[in-house]
């Protein structure tokens, strides 16, 4: 046994080659070798202790700068962590934010993309709440509102497509059959979707979603609009039809529904209005028209009846033959529009009428534009008044005052610019027009001459000095 621990001491401790020297001073060593003191052994003991405590102490040391390294290595990744998870979260924010802020109205709202959600949170799942527990909530908060707002497009863009059906139906017909019943429906999908929208957290969210509120609104105020105006232009087509009020109530009546027309934040139907309104002004005016014919017709023939009438008893006073002679003699032209003859207006002063253009030539001219119109052209001699009259009735008067009722507005147009000399038709005409739907009077002074055209109850006057 003994020989078998030897020979594994050997094995462990292998065997020391010394040269001559070191043997040498080994040996000197050990001959001179004195016991130490007991002062020296004490040294020697606290001296050891000393070594273990230092040691034990740089153990110690060294276990917290490991501890500490390795702190601060998983300290500086989880930051990293925070970083990352940081700029993901914010980057789909301020995309949402932009979507909010450049979306226009009626557009639909973008949602983040998949890929972008599902990163941004799996970057937060990875943050310590314990090292930053302030930062993680924050990044909490804001990854809520961004799930909210992908959670919530869906529905605002159904909403906002229902919109913009119904604008689409409004700019077409407003007399849709289910329009109204669907505007309805619209606000009862409203006022259920904004209960729910009223408990997101995300300020710039709500803002945009309230604005849904105003649309609706205005949706239905354009509707009743559309239906008040749309009443009014029935009311216009009536009237036209009954000729029921004079020319110039009429016009004022256009005016104020096509000032309301042109309110209407829907201008593609405002132009389908104004093209109603503009039809019911037409048949007015040609209806107006027809009527004012019909009735110069129905003069003619009274004016013709009543000379005839006269004639006949003029003949039943004198001589037969001689007045059988006259009748056979004139033309019932020549007895409704004779060469001259006296009339006698409301205030009572007589004045005297002639169709001699042999001594007034001019009045050719006039007179064939009244023929126009089924009028004949009279003037007063040894005057500047001249008149354009149907039977027994004045339409016109041409002077350095002239003035015909609105209705005679063409008759009107024609003799002033054969008067003037000054203007086109066309060109006389636009200012006519202009007075009427203005009602404000048009002006022009030349130095000491100028004109005057306006609209008097009804009548068109023309002054020239």
């Amino acid at each position: 046994m003994k020989k078998v621990n030897e020979e594994n001491f050997k094995q462990e401790l292998p065997q020391l080659q010394l040269n001559e020297s070191a043997k040498e001073r080994i040996h000197t060593t050990l001959l001179n070798h004195q016991p130490s003191s007991p002062s020296k052994k004490n040294l020697w003991q606290r001296g050891k202790w000393s070594s273990l405590v230092a040691t034990a102490l740089g153990i110690f040391v060294f276990s917290l700068l490991t501890v500490y390294i390795i702190s601060e290595t998983e300290r500086n990744r989880e930051h990293e962590r925070y970083v990352m998870a940081q700029e993901e979260i914010q980057t789909a924010y301020d995309e949402m934010e932009g979507n909010l802020q450049s979306t226009e109205e009626g557009q639909l709202l973008v949602p983040i993309a998949d890929s972008k959600m599902k990163s941004a949170q799996s970057s937060l799942s990875k943050v310590d709440a314990s090292e930053n527990e302030k930062g993680k909530k924050k990044l909490i908060s804001l990854m809520r509102e961004i799930e909210m707002y992908n959670h919530t497009v869906p529905q605002a863009n159904e909403l906002q497509n229902h919109i913009n059906d119904i604008n689409k139906i409004l700019s077409q017909s407003v007399f849709d059959e289910d329009l109204e019943e669907s505007i309805s429906v619209l606000k009862d999908e409203m006022t259920r979707k904004m209960k729910t929208f009223d408990r997101l957290e995300n300020a710039s969210l709500k803002a945009f979603l309230g604005k849904y509120t105003d649309r609706v609104n205005t949706l239905e105020n354009e509707f009743n609009k559309y239906m008040e105006i749309q009443e009014e232009v029935q009311d216009l087509n009536k009237l036209a039809e009954e000729q029921s009020v004079g020319a110039q109530d009429f016009d004022q009546r256009v005016e104020k529904v096509m000032n309301q027309v042109q309110r209407l934040s829907n201008k593609q139907m405002a132009v389908l209005m104004e093209d109603e309104i503009n039809k019911a002004k037409a048949k007015y005016q040609q209806l107006r028209v027809d009527a004012e014919e019909k009735k110069r017709k129905e003069e003619e023939k009274i004016a013709y009846e009543t000379a005839s009438n006269s004639n006949e008893m003029n003949s039943s006073a004198g001589s037969k033959d001689k007045d059988e002679e006259n009748v056979n003699s004139n033309s019932p032209e020549e007895e409704l529009y004779p060469l001259e003859f006296t009339m006698t207006d409301s205030n009572g002063f007589t004045f005297k009428l002639s169709r001699d253009f042999d001594k007034y030539q001019k009045g050719k001219g006039y007179d064939e534009i009244a023929r126009r119109y089924g009028a004949r052209f009279y003037y007063t001699p040894h005057s500047d008044m001249s008149h354009v009259i149907i039977g027994r009735k004045i339409i016109a008067t041409v002077s350095l005052v002239s003035g015909a009722p609105v209705e005679y507005k063409d008759l009107f147009i024609d003799l002033m610019t054969y008067q003037s000399k000054k203007y086109t038709r066309e060109q006389f005409a636009a200012i006519v027009e202009g007075v009427i739907e203005s009602g404000e009077p048009y002006t022009v002074e030349e130095g000491n001459g100028g004109e005057l055209l306006s609209l008097e109850n009804g009548v068109l006057r023309y002054d020239s000095w």
